[in-house]
């Protein structure tokens, strides 16, 4: 906030005398509104990528040397994270319509001359707004391309058409896509297509003259886009005779630009008005059926009435996709899991969760539709504070700002202060440790503190709450207190691998103890997955209603993992998208391998700088395997060791060679008799052979051998060739269920197999 006060001092020579949020409807930027001491007011944004943030200012200043009604640009920081443009007021087209929306659709004349005016002035903004535009500023691309429009049906057939259990065949609906894919790309008179042209992102001046925001998104394509955009919202419910009078309005206003085949406009604009009910229905069914979220559950039955109009005037012409829309149109729909859209969470609770639309896409549609942010943090992370203190100096001070948390009074336990050998000693010397626990008191208090300290910080990660404080007083800060202080710090970082400060305030001591960390291998290109992976990351391949990397995430999370680092290389920008849109109470970190996939060993190596702190270790974990994994006690049994490699008995080609310590000194290909190890004369027949399991953890001091090794290399080959040096080990868990999720044919059992084991 600091610097967006100093860019508005530079930028106006004014102090800023107050600034209020204002309310960003989906978007990832942060907006307000400040106010100078002269009374005038300036709107500024704060982005999470500058990429983003410089597309709208240069489309923002070319609109505006055009004559468009944008907001003028004022100032932009030297990051390109913050800038500053004029204030078009409060009222945007949204809320005046707000009215006829409550009335099912019914708007009055005032309402109708309002969406009159705006879908006048869109064809301005289109060709005039193209003239001598460098597309190349466009962010992320330049052009609606087939790659985008692929993602975008995938997505409704994954996450919507399989919902609804109606059978199709895989085939036959993917070439219907293709096709559909080719013909919109193909159609005529492309110009700029604004993408997010809906009511939110109009705003109206006192007179109701309208002007537009928020289209840093926009690119070269076909006009349809918009128009479907606009009339064809969901919620808005627009009478047939109300869409038709505005296409009408909008055919003559872009008249003025061009000569117009009414005919091919009507067929490229049906063939956008298919795309577009098929894109919402996609993220409605993602975020209504398997989010749970009640805002898009409502709003897919007025969806559905929209398809079968359009289905009912021949709007698809796609035999095979024609005939599985008709079928899907004319079927009962889902009921909203877990009672009207609640979550278990929501239920037990009763506080809801982000009903907000889907972040940077299409308005109400696009989730997933491919474009990346740059980004590092996703959702809130939980830190605690725990300290000890003496109540004759009074309870420590909160300083978050979040009201405090606990205090536990230690005074009724045995206190080692009043023997001669402990009065010179703490909590954390062994003399004294050994005392209260030969004691017994203090571990019979602190049985009763972990069971509501484990309760308390479990629901805050739930919640996504950012900050919990627990004090232990005794009567000089010195044994009891701080003894129980550091016990349920290394209790709930242990437990929950979360980030735990701990403060002995009297003893003038602190201490970090960092968060669980891991590490998600999301780079690959998928080339076994193909032809999914043609249109996506094999990170974002849905199985049983969800993508496989949010499968990781949720485990991690499970398992107490709060730091996760995720490399990217293949469709890199749909999965950083993805992340942004689907926010968890956990800190995302991306390494970007968009220049060069380097393979596993490469990829730890390259992402050296966001792993080494982990002083005890980070988890790697395959992003295409599913497993029944006890993430939480891998990672215990790894703590101290160089590696640790979770392994199985399946059978397989290639084996991981073991002593009878379960220490590693080996591989081999049973096929072809290949052996590798450091040790020359090693017997494979005398080792234990195990599969590795794709899950792994590792010491950071093993960052110490990567100098010798190239920027691409495998890490099972990086362990062969140090086994001899540092101890890496087996961990056999009992029960251990796993599937690679690699192959198409693995995608069916995947849907069962992760309903059997989450």
């Amino acid at each position: 906030m600091e610097e967006l006060k100093k860019l508005y001092k530079n930028a106006t020579g004014r102090d800023v005398a107050s600034i209020e949020d204002v309310a960003a409807a989906g978007s990832n930027r942060k907006y307000f509104r400040l106010k100078g001491t002269d009374g005038s007011t300036l709107i500024g944004a704060v982005g999470t990528s500058s990429d983003e943030n410089h597309a709208f200012c240069y489309l923002a200043r070319h609109f505006a040397e055009k004559g468009l009604p944008v907001p003028k640009v004022v100032a932009e920081s030297a990051d390109g994270l913050r800038y500053l443009q004029s204030d078009l007021g409060r009222q945007s087209l949204f809320d005046a319509l707000k009215s006829g929306r409550e009335a099912g659709g019914h708007y009055n004349a005032h309402e109708c001359e309002l969406l009159r005016r705006t879908i006048a002035a869109l064809p301005s903004l289109q060709i005039l707004g193209a003239q001598g535009l460098d597309f190349s500023q466009c962010y992320p691309q330049e052009a609606l391309d087939e790659t985008n429009v692929l993602f975008d049906l995938n997505y409704f057939k994954y996450c919507f058409l399989k919902a609804t259990g109606i059978d199709f065949h895989e085939l036959k609906l993917e070439e219907s896509f293709r096709q559909m894919a080719r013909d919109i790309v193909s159609i005529p008179g492309r110009a700029f297509m604004y993408r997010d042209f809906q009511a939110r992102n109009v705003m109206l001046d006192a007179q109701g003259n309208p002007s537009f925001i928020d289209f840093q998104g926009g690119r070269r394509g076909p006009v349809q886009y918009d128009v479907a955009s606009f009339l064809w919202q969901a919620s808005a419910r627009y009478p047939k005779a109300l869409r038709e009078e505005l296409i009408r309005v909008y055919l003559d206003s872009l008249r003025q630009y061009q000569e117009i085949d009414e005919l091919q406009f009507r067929q490229g604009l049906q063939l956008c008005i298919l795309f577009r009910l098929l894109q919402v229905l996609g993220a409605y069914g993602f975020r209504g059926y398997f989010e749970r979220k009640k805002h898009f559950l409502d709003s897919i039955p007025p969806a559905i009435q929209s398809l079968r109009e359009l289905l009912a005037e021949g709007g698809c012409p796609y035999p095979y996709l024609n005939e599985v829309l008709t079928t899907l149109a004319n079927s009962p729909l889902p009921a909203p899991p877990l009672g009207e859209g609640h979550s278990p969470a929501e239920k037990e609770t009763g506080v809801r969760g982000n009903e907000a639309l889907p972040q940077r896409g299409s308005g109400e549609g696009a989730v997933g539709s491919g474009e990346g942010l740059d980004w590092s943090r996703a959702g809130g992370t939980l830190r605690v504070r725990v300290f000890s203190f003496s109540y004759k100096k009074g309870i420590p001070e909160d300083t978050s700002g979040n009201g405090g948390g606990y205090v536990f009074d230690c005074r009724s336990t045995h206190n080692p202060g009043r023997y001669e050998p402990y009065k010179k000693l703490t909590g954390l010397d062994e003399p004294v440790v050994r005392f209260l626990e030969d004691d017994g008191e203090i571990l019979t208090f602190l049985e009763s503190v972990y069971s509501l300290a484990d309760a308390h910080v479990r629901r805050y990660l739930q919640r996504g709450f950012t900050d919990l404080m627990f004090c232990f007083g005794c009567t000089g800060g010195q044994h009891r207190s701080v003894y129980s202080a550091q016990h349920l710090a290394e209790h709930l970082n242990r437990k929950f691998g979360i980030e735990v400060h701990i403060c002995h305030r009297e003893q003038g001591i602190e201490q970090v103890l960092p968060a669980r960390r891991a590490m998600i291998f999301a780079a690959g290109l998928g080339t076994r997955l193909k032809p999914l992976t043609d249109t996506m990351p094999k990170a974002l391949v849905p199985v049983a209603g969800k993508p496989l990397l949010q499968h990781q995430l949720e485990k991690l999370k499970a398992a107490g993992f709060t730091d996760v680092v995720i490399n990217v290389h293949h469709f890199a920008d749909m999965i950083e998208d993805w992340c942004q849109q689907h926010p968890m109470p956990m800190r995302i970190l991306f390494s970007d391998e968009r220049k060069e996939l380097l393979e596993t060993g490469g990829g730890i190596k390259h992402a050296e700088p966001l792993l080494r702190d982990a002083q005890d270790g980070f988890l790697i974990h395959n992003v295409d395997i599913l497993s029944n994994a006890d993430l939480c006690a891998f990672s215990e049994a790894a703590r101290g060791k160089a590696a640790m490699l979770l392994v199985s008995e399946r059978t397989t080609q290639r084996y991981l060679l073991f002593d009878d310590t379960m220490r590693l000194v080996g591989w081999t290909n049973i096929q072809t008799g290949e052996v590798r190890s450091p040790y020359p004369n090693l017997d494979p027949q005398r080792c234990h052979k195990y599969a590795f399991a794709g899950i792994h953890y590792m010491s950071p001091r093993l960052f110490a051998y990567f100098p010798d090794f190239p920027e691409r290399f495998s890490i099972i080959d990086f362990y062969l060739k140090v086994c001899d040096r540092e101890a890496i080990y087996g961990h056999l868990q009992p029960g251990l269920r796993l599937l690679d999720v690699g192959k198409l044919d693995s995608l069916a059992e995947a849907e069962a197999f992760a309903a059997e084991v989450e």
